[in-house]
């Protein structure tokens, strides 16, 4: 092994000098209330019904009955499993928000839902059970319950929004075990992260809304092919995020996924995504290049709203269906940018830039020009499958190393070593 990378250090040392010769010249060139076992008291209505039971206030609709409000000074609750025949279904938005004598609430298990805000702020809550066959915790449905420490979360729940548990113990507890905190494959929170470069894990489906917000420090993400949507708010404000690559499992972005991320200068959306939402890459100042593999169906109110340097649009669609897309105000960029219609970005081989099957002397043309045509800010001319080729490192950047390593690939092979690129890079 120590041979192998003396030999790889004592090729770099031959090549370097006589590359850097070549790029020289080319530059030249170019209280506590129960529920008590009482009869319900109705209000009616002309769509619905309202009453009370306990310290709860409910609404009949004809499938269901729904609590909507709770007395402010209940101490322990317990939600009846049925009101007037109806199963209870449903946590209303807002139902116990700010109720700060409530220390312990019981859920049936026919509760479905928990909408947002249901109970957040309720700062002595210590105890929650939640049902068996809970679908959807709504966003900052236990925000700031600061005492919140033990919470079950049935395997069912397969929708939580953003913020669910923000200002909870049981959040700072997960935290301090795994900084990318997960329920049932959503990544819900990242922000006691402090790496440059977070890796998300595989088996992922779903980066939860505003799970990475305001990670000033984070430059770079990698996510797994099992992510399938990013949510609301995903990345706002990851103001230095200079990469990442969106996997082909995903089909959803939701607004303002990548909201004010500054740094960011090319992205690639996935065949998979038909919508991009009102402001999901607002505000992303240095945003230069854009591909979108797919069929757009919506570009949403000012999605690209402040992106004074967007200039080069790749995508699939013909001019006649880019035009026919139905665009949101607000989206003066798009005017502005160069629109490449019927660009099939084919996956290339590494290095191959022209796509002949083989890596030659004409790919290394193509990155060298390309290399010193960026080195006096002059557009290297590749497409985005081609710089993707061109990067054999990796780095994010094609320069005179990557140059290197083409010459050194193609110089073994052709003297009958073989030599791939794990044995190069």
């Amino acid at each position: 092994m120590r041979e192998k990378q003396q030999d790889k250090e004592n090729d770099m040392k031959i090549w370097k000098k006589p590359l850097a010769a070549v790029l020289a010249g080319m530059l030249c060139i170019i209280s506590m209330p129960q529920v008590q076992p009482l009869l319900p008291v109705f209000s009616a209505a002309a769509a619905e019904e309202t009453g009370t039971v306990g310290a709860l206030t409910y609404t009949l609709k004809s499938d269901r009955a729904i609590i909507t409000q709770c007395d402010k000074n209940a101490e322990e609750v317990e939600i009846p499993s049925e009101i007037a025949g109806k199963p209870v279904l449903q946590i209303a938005e807002r139902a116990f928000l700010s109720h700060e004598k409530l220390t312990r609430v019981v859920i049936p298990d026919t509760v479905r839902t928990i909408e947002n805000l249901a109970f957040s702020h309720c700062s002595q809550l210590q105890e929650v059970t939640l049902p068996k066959y809970l679908v959807t915790i709504g966003s900052n449905c236990f925000s700031y319950c600061a005492q919140l420490e033990e919470l079950d979360v049935p395997k069912t729940v397969k929708n939580i929004g953003h913020s669910a548990f923000y200002g909870t113990a049981w959040l700072k507890q997960k935290q301090a075990e795994n900084p990318l905190v997960q329920v049932n494959h959503i990544l819900i929170d990242a922000n006691a992260c402090t790496d440059t470069t977070i890796v998300v894990p595989d088996g992922v489906t779903e980066i939860g809304g505003y799970a990475f917000s305001v990670l000033v420090q984070l430059r770079e993400v990698v996510l797994p092919d099992s992510v399938t949507k990013i949510g609301s708010g995903a990345f706002w404000q990851c103001l230095k995020l200079e990469k990442i690559q969106i996997p082909d499992s995903v089909t959803t972005i939701e607004s303002r996924a990548f909201y004010v991320c500054e740094a960011l200068q090319e992205l690639e959306i996935p065949a998979g995504v038909t919508q991009l939402p009102e402001r999901v890459f607002s505000c992303c100042a240095n945003l230069e290049k854009l591909t979108i593999r797919g069929t757009l169906t919506e570009i949403g109110e000012a999605a690209f709203s402040d992106c004074p340097k967007l200039a080069e649009i790749y995508t699939t669609m013909s001019e006649a269906d880019w035009n026919a897309i139905p665009v949101g105000a607000e989206n003066e960029p798009l005017e502005q940018a160069t629109i490449h219609y019927n660009s099939i970005l084919e996956e290339l081989l590494l290095a191959d830039l022209d796509n002949s099957g083989s890596v030659d002397s004409t790919d290394v043309f193509y990155i060298l020009l390309g290399v010193a045509q960026n080195a006096v800010g002059m557009d290297s001319g590749w497409t985005p499958a081609q710089e993707k080729a061109a990067d054999i490192d990796g780095s994010g950047a094609v320069d005179s190393t990557d140059v290197f390593y083409v010459l050194l690939y193609i110089a073994r092979n052709s003297a009958g070593i073989p030599t791939t690129w794990e044995d190069i890079v």
